[in-house]
């Protein structure tokens, strides 16, 4: 009643604004009230993160499409009250939470909402070092991704207003393979990316205490009934097997289903330019693939009443073409004329991703 109350509230006020209600409450069918349920307001340790993986599959899988957490947890530190259970005094200072942070982070990245919130320590970028150290690095580059994804994530939003779609989607979700119903830190994001986040300390722990040669790898399942890219190299892997890679902290696990068409744009430095930037469409080959680009007027809710389009990308795998059809709708600050650059990934042809 309490998200009715301001759904319905603030769409009699005005109706050129969306309504987006983040709460830590939810119950079934609360979505059609524009809510954005969180995590809760979380401690900082790396069991934490690890939990938040089958967390936000399951919390999806019962029916409610938007999921987030607060980024590097809402506690940093340790106090008195039981929930206050951090384990980090120096917060961002401290160079093991530093390492938290980033994972968490990339983690994030691949949620339907993306945002970094708590207390005890600041969260900016900059208070994690400078320009060419370790962790502001790897920030910088997975903020960049998530950008860059943008017309991939829009369109999976639109999918999930105007097709009953689920971006966050257990892997059960699109593949018939036993093996999957054991792994709880693996999910699709979309119909085109698996992501598996790196949950343990790869460089410090608390205090700043230097981990000395530690593992650096992480295990990974390609489900069977696809075969899979790494996102960063191009290599192509057959389904149905475990891997084992290397991943240091500027890079995580991200694969790319064979048979996926991936639109990526620039990295802007705020969302409403990305309306204007070129689009890379990145096939990736080994199937026949398609994909729908999603583009509206982005806030308000004109799109209730038809103002959206659709641009339908095809990929025939016999023929190795790519088809891209005429939108389907109309809406006002439509992009009219739009360059496409096409890049094709396949097994000879590897691409190394570079941000």
């Amino acid at each position: 009643m309490h998200s009715k109350g301001i759904y319905e509230g603030q769409r009699k006020t005005s109706d050129a604004k969306r309504v987006v209600n983040l709460t830590r409450s939810a119950y079934a069918g609360q979505h059609r009230y524009a809510t954005i349920t969180w995590a809760g307001d979380t401690s900082a340790n790396w069991e934490t993160l690890k939990r938040h993986i089958p967390e936000g599959v399951n919390f999806c899988a019962a029916g409610e499409p938007y999921w987030t957490v607060d980024i590097g947890a809402f506690f940093v530190r340790r106090r008195e009250q039981w929930f206050w259970n951090g384990e980090y005094e120096d917060g961002c200072r401290d160079l093991g939470y530093r390492e938290l942070y980033t994972r968490w982070l990339q983690y994030a990245v691949f949620l339907p909402m993306f945002r970094s919130h708590g207390t005890d320590t600041p969260r900016e970028i900059w208070q994690f070092g400078e320009k060419g150290t370790l962790f502001y690095d790897a920030i910088e580059k997975f903020i960049k991704l998530r950008y860059r994804l943008l017309p991939y994530i829009y369109s999976l939003a639109g999918m999930v207003t105007h097709k009953n779609y689920t971006m966050m989607r257990a892997l059960a979700f699109d593949f018939q393979d036993e093996e999957v119903k054991q792994i709880d830190h693996q999910f699709l994001f979309g119909p085109a990316l698996m992501i598996c986040p790196i949950t343990r300390p790869m460089y410090y722990t608390s205090g700043s205490k230097k981990m000395e040669h530690a593992d650096k790898t992480q295990r990974v399942y390609l489900p069977k009934g696809a075969d899979w890219y790494d996102f960063w190299t191009g290599e192509w892997y057959e389904g149905g097997q475990y891997i084992i890679k290397e991943y240091p902290i500027d890079r995580m696990p991200i694969f790319v289903k064979a048979g996926s068409i991936l639109p990526m744009s620039d990295a802007v430095a705020y969302t409403g330019l990305q309306k204007e930037c070129d689009i890379t469409l990145r096939v990736y080959a080994g199937n026949d693939a398609e994909f729908e680009l999603y583009e509206d007027e982005e806030d308000n809710y004109h799109y209730e009443n038809g103002a959206y389009a659709w641009t339908k990308f095809s990929w025939k795998e016999e023929t190795k073409q790519l088809s891209i059809g005429q939108p389907s709708g109309e809406f006002e600050g439509r992009v009219k004329d739009r360059i496409y650059q096409v890049i094709v990934i396949d097994k000879e042809n590897p691409y190394q991703d570079v941000i």
